[in-house]
């Protein structure tokens, strides 16, 4: 394929726009609840992609697919993990009612 140079700038251009998420993610220890549902989306898009470029076992796509999937599923988990740890704890005003049988 002959022009396979664009796949690559592709595959460049979003590899970059991951690692400053993934650096304020792991700097800030923080995330929005809210953006893990566009994770889950862009994630199943990408495995999507690596499966056609599995399934028609186009080395061009499988080799530019691979490390967009790897860091899709690295951006997902580290959005969960994050999200899971600084969930808001809810406040308890007044005394622990216990319910009776």
């Amino acid at each position: 394929m002959e022009h396979d140079y664009l796949m690559n700038i592709a595959t460049i251009l979003f590899f970059a726009c991951y690692i400053p998420e993934l650096y304020a993610n792991y700097k800030n220890k923080n995330a929005n609840m809210y953006n893990l549902p566009e994770k889950v989306v862009v994630l199943t898009g990408s495995a999507f992609a690596f499966a056609y470029a599995y399934a028609t076992d186009n080395q061009v796509l499988i080799i530019n697919y691979a490390p967009l999937l790897t860091l899709d599923i690295l951006a997902f988990l580290m959005r969960a993990y994050y999200v899971y740890k600084n969930r808001a704890t809810p406040a308890i005003d007044g005394p622990v009612v216990e319910a009776g049988p």
